[in-house]
């Protein structure tokens, strides 16, 4: 049994094209192994979390779905503890990111992801994650770390 992590950006990073690609990449992810279950973070912006877990449904794979109970970063169980705990149960986790906004995107935008500025080995160019953040807690218990970027077009 192994437990495969995927977390990355909400839905509205994403165009509809970069969208289809990164479902088609969790579904090769989910299908590389034997016996998976998927952990994710049931993000309330949709995106690479949601889409994991409706394709582990879909393939009728376990999952260990860490919803946070408060949207806030440090709430009762908000998204530190959430991300913290995806890190933990996770025996390899894949970030799933773009490389850059969508044309429409009306949210604040940051030049680059501060999370992976701190890594000089992060070569990837990517719009900033809460994702990234969750992936090097991971490396740092040990777990393999992959990062996997998709372009907008």
């Amino acid at each position: 049994m192994i437990t495969i992590g995927i977390v990355g950006h909400g839905a509205n990073k994403f165009t509809p094209k970069a969208e289809a690609t990164a479902k088609k990449l969790i579904r090769t992810i989910l299908t590389s192994k034997e016996n998976v279950t998927l952990c994710s973070g049931h993000s309330p912006v949709g995106g690479i979390d949601i889409w994991a877990e409706e394709i582990a449904i879909e393939l009728r794979m376990k999952t260990d779905i860490k919803a946070p109970i408060q949207h806030t970063w440090d709430g009762e169980y908000g998204y530190k503890a959430r991300n913290l705990d995806i890190a933990d149960c996770s025996d390899e986790i894949h970030v799933i990111l773009v490389k850059d906004y969508p044309p429409d995107y009306k949210g604040t935008r940051f030049n680059q992801c501060y999370h992976c500025a701190k890594h000089p080995e992060m070569k990837s160019k990517h719009v900033k994650s809460g994702g990234c953040w969750t992936g090097w807690k991971a490396a740092e218990m040990g777990k393999q770390l992959s990062f996997h970027v998709i372009k907008n077009e």
